[in-house]
């Protein structure tokens, strides 16, 4: 990741004295939205598996997580699986937001 962020910080540094590139842009951007269209691949597929708990359970996912999290719904397999199916849709979700936020 260290050599990454560097790699990153010198990008940037030759942009505030060069100025824009084209070429750098569209590559940038085209990164960009290949991730963003990975993303969106898996919370798809994500959202699939938890439309299947949520027509068994006859719950969405949001109200399952509030009361599995107060400890109403107890450690049932079918309910950890949902939640961590969950957990990893709205974390894929941020990823996803936060890289929008950078086109």
């Amino acid at each position: 990741m260290q050599q990454t962020l560097a790699k990153v910080r010198n990008l940037e540094r030759f942009i505030q004295k060069y100025g824009e590139d084209v070429v750098i842009s569209r590559t940038i951007n085209k990164m960009l939205e290949y991730k963003i269209r990975k993303y969106d691949e898996e919370i798809n597929r994500l959202d699939k598996e938890l439309k299947k708990f949520e027509r068994k359970f006859k719950k969405t996912s949001s109200a399952f997580f509030n009361d599995f999290n107060r400890g109403k719904l107890g450690d049932h397999m079918d309910y950890i699986e949902w939640a961590s199916l969950y957990q990893m849709r709205n974390r894929l979700a941020d990823k996803k937001a936060e890289l929008e936020g950078m086109k």
